[in-house]
């Protein structure tokens, strides 16, 4: 290779590390300013307070929490309310093992499918329904983790703001260090509102068909595992289509991930 030509590789390398560290340091400054903005914005500093009501509220949190009839407030170490209780309604409390595992597969299956494998928080859980709303124009699987919704249904409001957001992921990743994943989705179980006044899975099946969540069909667990997404829409006495398409969704779910078999999930549709 001539004097010439390896100049010239020599001109286009340096041409092209400049351009390459140009941009790296172009990246380095966006993300200085868009970090410092966020400080001068105050975000980070509410971030933090969000945190600490969290781990105080994650702090005293007990199992009677989710079990009872409770009505009760939670305190920060200034004697300020941060947290209710609201737990303030009549429950027919199961245990895990007298929930049947059609419930509990039902649940996974539609709202959280990688409930054993994430620490209360799933980044993966909210791409997954980002892209089945883009590509279908419908959620099968919701975005917030059983985790979330059970910090969001116990300790928090249901009012939409990023500050209970953070609050209630904050809350749902403390809670996983103190629970199990049986026990999480126990408590998560009984706690969740199926409409018309009924709060878990056996007020419900008892409202609903009459009889203990024990002795339904995979059919009707389905049917009422379809209701806590939206108890209006899917109010069974108001809107029973709504509630059976959703079902079907649920089935389809639990036939996809295996829990089911093709003919356990042809008799239930039908």
């Amino acid at each position: 290779m001539s004097k010439k030509h390896r100049k010239k590789r020599k001109t286009r390398r340096d041409m092209s590390t400049f351009f390459f560290r140009l941009t790296q340091v172009t990246m380095l400054c966006i993300f200085i300013g868009v970090c410092f903005l966020i400080y001068q914005t105050g975000y980070v500093q509410t971030i933090m307070e969000l945190y600490q009501e969290a781990q105080e509220i994650a702090g005293t949190s007990s199992a009677e929490d989710f079990r009872a009839d409770q009505q009760g407030e939670v305190y920060d170490t200034n004697g300020n309310t941060i947290a209710l209780l609201r737990n303030d309604r009549n429950i027919i409390y199961l245990s895990a093992d007298e929930i049947p595992d059609y419930v509990k597969e039902a649940f996974v299956s539609i709202e959280d499918k990688r409930f054993y494998k994430h620490s209360g928080f799933d980044l993966i859980g909210i791409f997954r329904a980002v892209g089945s709303l883009i590509s279908s124009n419908s959620v099968s699987q919701g975005g917030s983790t059983i985790t979330q919704q059970l910090a969001r249904n116990v300790y928090l409001t249901h009012t939409v703001s990023w500050e209970r957001k953070v609050e209630e992921i904050f809350i749902a990743i403390s809670l996983e260090k103190i629970y199990t994943k049986d026990e999480i989705l126990e408590f998560y179980i009984n706690n969740i509102y199926f409409g018309n006044g009924y709060y878990g899975i056996e007020a419900a099946s008892q409202g609903y068909f009459s009889r203990s969540v024990s002795e339904l069909s995979l059919s009707e667990t389905a049917f009422l595992c379809a209701i806590v997404n939206n108890p209006t829409y899917y109010d069974p006495l108001t809107n029973k289509e709504n509630t059976l398409s959703r079902r079907d969704l649920i089935l389809e779910n639990m036939l996809d991930d295996g829990v089911i078999s093709e003919a356990e999930y042809t008799e239930a549709v039908t």
